[in-house]
């Protein structure tokens, strides 16, 4: 995820380097420290990360925590960088290869698919 400097000495922009794609992928995420899982699904899915939407009704603010996020059949550890109302913002340890992406968009349903 490059940023890109403001001319003007602002703060850098930030970029996002891969295509994100929207998709409901039911999984779990286990915050590896405190071996606790939470099932949910993911609701966007890129390279580099995701954002995964537990299924509780509260949102505890877990920015740092490593995590596992296992869907599909795969199993992905990165770390959360953002607690949204939407779910979890989870940035990957390595980037996904595209046979993992292929793997997981064939997973995916979307709103259209769900009808």
């Amino acid at each position: 995820m490059p940023l890109k400097f403001h001319p003007f000495g602002r703060r850098p922009v930030f970029s996002r380097a891969d295509v994100r794609h929207d998709c409901r992928i039911d999984g779990e995420i286990v915050l590896t420290e405190k071996m606790v899982s939470y099932e949910g699904r993911l609701i966007n899915l890129s390279r580099g990360g995701a954002m995964f939407r537990p299924r509780l009704a509260y949102l505890m603010n877990r920015r740092g925590d490593a995590v596992q996020v296992q869907a599909a059949g795969l199993a992905l550890v990165g770390e959360i960088v953002a607690t949204t109302p939407l779910g979890f913002g989870i940035c990957f340890e390595t980037l996904l290869g595209e046979s993992e992406m292929d793997h997981l968009l064939a997973h995916r349903r979307v709103e259209s698919d769900a009808a």
